[in-house]
């Protein structure tokens, strides 16, 4: 049974009721085609459901308070890191410090960091990319977010960068062998995302602050109607992606769409098709959506929908020496919504039932990839000795250089 919209709308949704605001325009998701907004064109195109054409991976979001890269994660005692305890956090960080990665050897190597092997690989014995990782969660552990990480960088890389399928095995700079696994290569993928990448196409607001202002549309979630555009258009039509914060809160977590699947229904009856003209409401003063600022203008029709989405979705990092599909996770979301529809069924925007629709929308740059600072002032290095002597300062502002990524990104595919 879906939830009616009341006759009365709580006054948090007005100012996000009349129609997409203008942060919310899709075009820049579109890579220069033409917008679908009509319901009936949408349909006839076999729209209503879709699914992206990218090999999209699940991955780690590296929590800063436990250590973001610096965790050795296939190290047994990595488990008491679960715990937001400071003291097992402080132990935990003297135990890596005190027991000195070049001391590590063979098979043993193995149970190092993705941060701790990268700061090996390019020979800089300072660890300025494990010190980095550590610093994100030192001090009071108690103050930092669980849900602060990397997923910002996760979830780009992953749409941005080939599956890394099989172990790398990597040289130092003083002759040492270095394997990477799978999740240790995600790994530097994701913070090199997250550190680096630039004008990302932004939808939305961030709600920031933890007493929202009802006044204010700072707090709103996505409109339905740019959120169904967005669907509709960069996954049913392009086969490409796009990143929610799906917690509408203070907090922030972003998953990339995986797929989607519509069907509407009439807002006064609930009955359901899949096709909406079997259902779409003629929008009339006497209905209890009445016409006035909470809904567009030029409303002539209300439609319901029920889309569930499916997002790929963060996993603990696997011990794992391959990866493939089986080791990811999807996350399923249902949302609730009416669509208000002009006369030729084009959507001009909507209300939700439940304010469980995505805080923003997001999709990293098609047309960038991300650099690091250092690579950006200097250039891309052409040796390996550049390479390496570009790295260990860049490992200082914790940004992997981006030529080391891609190489380790290629041998794993």
């Amino acid at each position: 049974m879906k939830t009616m919209i009341a006759l009365f709308i709580f006054s948090a949704h007005v100012a996000q009721a009349a129609g997409i605001p203008e942060d919310e325009n899709i075009q820049d998701l579109l890579e220069g085609q033409q917008e679908l907004k009509s319901l009936e064109v949408i349909q006839r195109m076999g729209l209503n459901d879709g699914a992206t054409k990218l090999d999209l991976w699940s991955g780690h979001y590296w929590p800063h308070y436990q250590g973001a890269l610096g965790v050795r994660y296939r190290e047994p005692n990595f488990k008491t890191l679960i715990s937001r305890d400071e003291k097992k956090f402080g132990m935990y960080k003297k135990i890596t410090e005190k027991w000195p990665t070049y001391s590590f050897k063979n098979e043993a190597m193995n149970l190092l960091s993705p941060a701790e092997k990268y700061d090996l690989l390019v020979g800089d014995y300072t660890m300025a990319m494990t010190k980095f990782s550590w610093e994100l969660g030192s001090g009071m552990v108690s103050a930092v977010p669980t849900w602060r990480g990397i997923c910002d960088g996760w979830s780009s890389a992953t749409q941005m960068m080939p599956r890394p399928i099989k172990s790398v095995e990597m040289t130092s700079p003083s002759g040492q062998k270095i394997t990477f696994f799978p999740e240790d290569i995600k790994a530097l993928g994701s913070q090199l995302y997250a550190r680096n990448q630039e004008n990302p196409i932004f939808l939305g607001k961030r709600c920031s602050v933890k007493i929202p202002n009802p006044f204010s549309n700072a707090c709103n979630p996505t409109n339905p109607g740019s959120f169904h555009k967005a669907l509709v258009n960069r996954v049913g039509k392009l086969g490409k992606s796009f990143i929610a914060d799906i917690d509408p809160s203070t907090q922030v977590w972003n998953y990339p769409v995986k797929s989607y699947s519509v069907t509407y229904y009439n807002v006064l009856s609930n009955e359901e098709s899949k096709n909406f003209k079997n259902v779409v409401e003629l929008f009339k003063d006497h209905h209890r959506f009445k016409k006035g600022f909470s809904r567009h203008n030029r409303t002539g029709y209300i439609v319901g929908v029920e889309v569930k989405v499916k997002y790929q979705d963060m996993r603990p990092a696997p011990l794992s020496v391959e990866d493939g599909a089986e080791y990811d996770k999807v996350l399923t979301k249902t949302y609730d919504y009416d669509l208000e529809l002009d006369y030729s069924y084009n959507i001009l925007g909507g209300v939700a039932s439940a304010k469980n629709l995505p805080d923003f929308i997001w999709a990293p740059n098609d047309g960038e990839f991300p650099l690091s600072t250092i690579e950006q002032e200097q250039g891309i290095a052409r040796n390996d000795k550049e390479i390496f002597a570009q790295a260990r300062e860049s490992s200082k502002n914790g940004e992997p250089l981006s030529v080391i990524v891609k190489e380790l990104f290629e041998l794993s595919k």
